[in-house]
This record gives C-alpha cells, sequence and structure tokens, in this order.
C-alpha cells in the first residue's frame, strides 16, 4: 500500500470519528424529546451532558448556596431528577415547580416556556447570553412562548461578579430569577451551565439540556413545544 493510500484510509477514518462523536448528543429523544407532529418535524437537541465541553459542570461548596443577598425565591411543587442526559430523561412529562420571586415567576399559567439557568463565571453562559439575546432582539421568541432566566451559582469570589451587572451590560431582557441560595436549581435538577428547561403550556416538561445551543437549534426545539 502506498503512503498516499494510508494516508487516503487515516482521513477517512478520522472523519467517521468526527462525525460520530457529532452526532452522539443530535438526538430525537423517545420520550424525552419525540417527533410531534409532522408540521413540526423532529426536534434535535444540540447541547450535551455535564461532560460535554460546551457546558460546566455545576460546582460544589460555596457557589452552590452563596446566600449573598436578596430574597430567596418560594418553590412550590416535587422536584426534577438531577439532569444527567437528554435519551430518557424522566423527567419529561413531569410538571414543573413553581417559583416565585420579587423579580420574576415561573408559574403554571398555560403559556411555553424555555428556562434558562445561568453563571456568572461560566464561559459558556457568557458566550451563550449575548447569542440569544441576539435572538430575542430579532424577534426569534414567538409572541405565545415564554424566555425567563436563572441566575444562580452566585459566589461574590468567582469571577464577573456580580451577575447583574454582566446582564445589564449585554443588554439581557428577559426576566431573572435570582436564586441566590441554589433552591430553584436545586428544584430543575441542574447539573451543569447552561442548563435549558423546555416546558409545554400545559406545564410538563418537553425535555431539558446543559450546553450552548445554536439559535437554529434554539428555534426548532421551541417551535415543537406543545402550546
Amino acid at each position: 500500500m502506498t503512503s498516499r493510500s494510508r494516508e487516503s484510509r487515516r482521513a477517512a477514518a478520522r472523519s467517521r470519528e468526527r462525525g460520530s462523536g457529532r452526532n452522539r448528543w443530535l438526538l430525537p429523544a423517545g420520550a424525552a424529546l419525540v417527533v410531534v407532529a409532522a408540521a413540526v418535524g423532529a426536534i434535535l437537541l444540540s447541547g450535551g451532558d455535564p461532560g460535554d465541553p460546551a457546558s460546566t459542570p455545576r460546582p460544589t461548596g460555596s457557589a452552590l448556596a452563596s446566600g449573598d443577598g436578596g430574597a430567596t425565591p418560594v418553590v412550590t411543587g416535587g422536584a426534577l431528577p438531577e439532569f444527567t442526559a437528554p435519551a430518557g430523561d424522566p423527567a419529561v412529562g413531569q410538571t414543573i415547580p413553581t417559583v416565585t420571586s420579587p423579580s420574576a415567576s415561573i408559574a403554571l399559567d398555560g403559556r411555553s416556556k424555555v428556562l434558562l439557568f445561568l453563571a456568572h463565571w461560566c464561559q459558556h453562559c457568557q458566550n451563550e447570553v449575548p447569542r440569544v439575546q441576539s435572538w430575542l432582539a430579532a424577534g426569534g421568541l414567538p409572541a405565545d412562548v415564554d424566555l425567563i432566566s436563572v441566575s444562580t451559582a452566585i459566589d461574590s469570589t468567582f469571577p464577573n461578579y456580580p451577575p447583574e451587572a454582566w446582564l445589564e451590560r449585554e443588554g439581557w431582557s428577559a426576566p431573572v430569577i435570582r436564586d441566590g441560595t441554589g433552591v430553584v436549581a436545586d428544584a430543575f435538577g441542574l447539573s451543569a451551565f447552561p442548563y435549558w428547561v423546555f416546558v409545554n403550556a400545559d406545564g410538563t416538561v418537553q425535555g431539558r439540556l446543559t450546553g450552548e445551543l445554536e439559535t437554529s437549534d434554539l428555534e426548532t426545539i421551541v417551535g415543537s413545544l406543545r402550546r
């Protein structure tokens, strides 16, 4: 076999490996994220799990519950299990807990929802916020869907503190729930950042993801939510 032939075979193998790794997280997920009506098509999730390079694992210790001031949100209802992967997610079909806080709420109000959990020190969150904000400013979010953000894992010893200043610099227009003690993160099963929870109009979980999302994938998922 010539050196040129060997190199061609190696290149083909590398290409197959790259394709295999990418497709691992492009999942039409049975009960978790199903193929809904033909009009909306398949839901494709291109996020990842807590080990995915496009997400940051939730830390342990003080950053989980710094309690650095502000009113603690009130959570009502059963907690969702901790998220591990979109395929076979046991939270799918469960009713979300409700949250009330001085700044924003998550309610069972008959509206579909996108919940985005952010940490001020997370590089992937810092990448995601301007991307999502541009999508919001361009009118990407349907009028009958709410996007609510949760600022959590707040710690004054971590970079980019305080989170309010960071979000203001980014021109963030979505409502923000300040989760200084981590009670909201716990109730929704957060395991890594950014963390996404997609909710149907009846209050049930359509699917969950960790990691950065391209706006094209976000639009596909939002379009599949039951209104």
